[in-house]
């Protein structure tokens, strides 16, 4: 049937409708075409589409609209309020298009969805711990939908709750399953919105180089497809990561981009964030005269600002402007109460440390020269500590990249990399089958591994952690060992049941690894973790506590019983063939220290002194099972006579092995 004859029905039935009717058909129709276009334009100009729902709040809101436009109106409402950085007003919009949509199983799915963005505003508002509660109930009601949109937008939001925590690690694992799940959409503006989310968790985490592929990627996405909105906050990213690396003249190349953007789009909000980064990056520059200019320009901007990051550099930038004119009085006016205010804090921002310097220098133009002193003493202090916590964390962060690279190059079944080679070589059409092949299986893999892993440790570890086995060898690792002495120490309370306790160590594993690679290393590691498996008792714990290192807890087992099985076992794995990839066969020998576990040691107290044995095998030649009971004439004298004899020269050859191990796996 041909669109001519369809349009002469559609007019003959529109004929035969009442005057009435038309009209309400005609209101409904505008009412719909206006929300399309409000959809068109939400992520390129979201100041301009809530212009135009605000005129269909004057007029046709109030008209009888049928319920999927009225949801779908007040879920964008809530969309555009969420751009603009208006939590109260998202939340107000969700609530009253949430309460529609309960009792029609229809309009499930925009439910879903306005109850995410209910979700992103109360994340704005710093209740992520209540949002984080929120999604997995609603994932988990979600299932039912078997929509992988749905799940990837839920996943989305968990990971900007961890991101808001500061748990980036366990943020990157919600982003990365989220991506996997998007892939099933082919929703390309879904998927680079994940990607740029994923790249900004990489700037926090110091992966810098991953970052700025994916922020670069996403940028251009947006650009193409004139996401306005979308390139902005991708801009702020990659102003953030030049500005990590201590490039601050492409910072601020990348900030005055971004307020471009923002001035187009209307954003007050993002022009008051970003004027103030520009003109922080002047000050630093010395050139006061524009950092004055850009300053002034938030003055009328001020009022609507929350985060205490964001008042603090305000708050930074107005006392050094006060400062620069020489106005010390004022200066000291404005900061005094501040200081107040911060004496209060136990952690500050870097903004927040400066004003006491500030604050320093203008007491000092008064010629104030003690209260000068005594502030320069205070920011000396603040400052120490602040440049301490800083590394930490940046340490920290980096382990967490470290950590899960680390997880990923140990299990071939992770899609990290899939995730990277997807977002570089997807504009490689000869590449494309290939890879979309890898990403399949790798999402069915790790989905099948979390889910098992989730069901296992769901009580004892948050999502996406580390489970309690290690991945190369299969078994245990540290955490769980901690929780199994537990165990066992309340046991031997309650019946006095011995428990062994046997450390090893495989001597000169770096050689190996030296000289056959570490894949071959790793082979020794997985091989000798077999042969624990198949001669272990059922109720022993074994746990990898280290790179070569191995820690067993052998219930119902004294002293004389434990030397026996290490003996056994050291045996057994100087009998174990290993080949090289050239073909080469060669063995390995290994270190034990064993001893009896007290019920009230604690894991590392056990294994401070069973380390010490483990040492002191070594330094009787390796190969050979060290323990007190060979030594213990005179009791525990005599035992804690060898352990002060080892403290030094333990601690120290224990750490540098360490070292080694880490910086060796590394750059492997």
């Amino acid at each position: 049937m041909s669109k001519r004859v369809i349009h002469f029905f559609t007019f003959l039935v529109l004929l035969s409708l009442p005057p009435a009717s038309l009209a309400t058909v005609e209101k409904t129709q505008s009412f719909e075409k206006t929300l399309n276009g409000v959809q068109s334009i939400l992520y390129s100009v979201p100041i301009k589409a809530k212009a135009l729902l605000t005129e269909l709040e004057k007029v046709e809101l109030k008209q009888n609209q049928p319920l999927p436009l009225l949801v779908r109106y007040y879920l964008q409402k809530s969309t555009v309020e969420l751009l603009l950085n208006n939590p109260d007003a998202a939340i107000e919009s969700a609530e009253q298009g949430i309460e529609l949509a309960k009792n029609d199983p229809l309009l499930n799915a925009d439910r879903y969805i306005m109850q995410l963005r209910l979700s992103q505003a109360r994340i704005l508002k710093g209740e992520e711990a209540l949002v984080l509660d929120q999604l997995d109930n609603l994932l988990s009601e979600s299932q039912a939908l078997n929509d992988p949109a749905l799940t990837a937008e839920i996943l989305l939001v968990k990971g900007q709750a961890y991101k808001a925590q500061n748990d980036y690690d366990v943020s990157m694992a919600a982003l990365m399953s989220s991506l996997e799940a998007a892939k099933a959409t082919e929703d390309q503006i879904l998927i680079e919105r994940i990607a740029s989310n994923l790249g900004s968790i990489l700037v926090q985490l110091n992966g810098f180089d991953k970052a700025s592929l994916l922020l670069e990627q996403s940028y251009q996405f947006f650009q193409t497809r004139k996401m306005s909105f979308n390139q902005l906050l991708v801009k702020l990213d990659m102003a953030e990561l030049a500005r990590k690396q201590g490039d601050n003249k492409q910072a601020l190349l990348e900030y005055k981009q971004a307020l471009q953007i923002a001035q187009v789009l209307g954003d007050g909000s993002h022009r008051f964030r970003i004027n103030l980064q520009i003109a922080d990056l002047l000050l630093d520059a010395g050139d006061t005269k524009n950092m004055m200019r850009y300053l002034k320009s938030t003055d009328n901007l001020r009022e609507r600002e929350t985060i205490r990051y964001y008042i603090s550099k305000y708050n930074y930038l107005k006392a050094n402007e006060s400062l620069i004119n020489e106005d010390y009085a004022k200066t000291v006016e404005i900061i005094t109460p501040l200081i107040a205010e911060l004496a209060t804090l136990p952690r500050l921002y870097r903004s927040e440390i400066a004003l006491y310097l500030v604050a320093s220098k203008a007491y000092f133009g008064q010629e104030d020269y003690k209260n000068a002193y005594l502030t320069l003493l205070d920011y000396q202090n603040r400052f120490n500590t602040f440049s301490m916590d800083e590394q930490v964390d940046n340490l920290e962060r980096q382990q967490m990249l470290f950590n899960l690279e680390k997880l990923k190059a140990e299990n071939q079944h992770l899609s990290w990399n899939n995730v990277l080679q997807t977002l570089e070589l997807k504009t490689n059409e000869q590449k494309v089958e290939y890879l979309n092949l890898l990403v399949v299986l790798g999402i069915a893999a790790t989905v099948i591994a979390s889910l098992v892993a989730l069901w296992i440790n769901r009580r004892r570890i948050r999502w996406g952690k580390i489970a309690n086995t290690d991945s190369l060898t299969g078994l245990h690792n540290r955490r769980y060992l901690a929780g199994q002495l537990e165990r066992l120490q309340k046991e031997m309370c309650s019946s006095d049941m011995p428990v062994g306790c046997l450390l090893l160590d495989i001597d000169y594993f770096k050689t190996v690894n030296d000289t056959y690679g570490h894949p071959v290393g790793d082979k020794v590691l997985v091989g000798i973790s077999e042969l624990f498996k198949n001669n272990l008792r059922r109720d022993d714990v074994c746990s990898r506590v280290g790179g070569e290192e191995f820690m067993i807890l052998l219930p119902n087992s004294g002293i004389e019983e434990t030397n026996t099985i290490a003996e056994d076992l050291r045996q057994q794995i100087s009998a174990l063939n290993f080949t090289s990839e050239k073909g080469e066969v060669f063995n390995v020998t290994s270190s034990f220290g064993t001893v009896a576990v007290a019920n009230s040691q604690t894991l590392s107290e056990l294994y401070s002194i069973v380390d010490k044995l483990l040492y002191r095998a070594k330094q009787n030649g390796r190969n050979r099972v060290e323990t007190y009971a060979d030594t213990s004439a005179t009791g525990a004298s005599s035992q804690a006579g060898a352990e002060e004899a080892m403290t030094i020269n333990a601690r120290f050859s224990r750490k540098v092995r360490r070292l080694k191990f880490r910086v060796a796996q590394h750059f492997s």
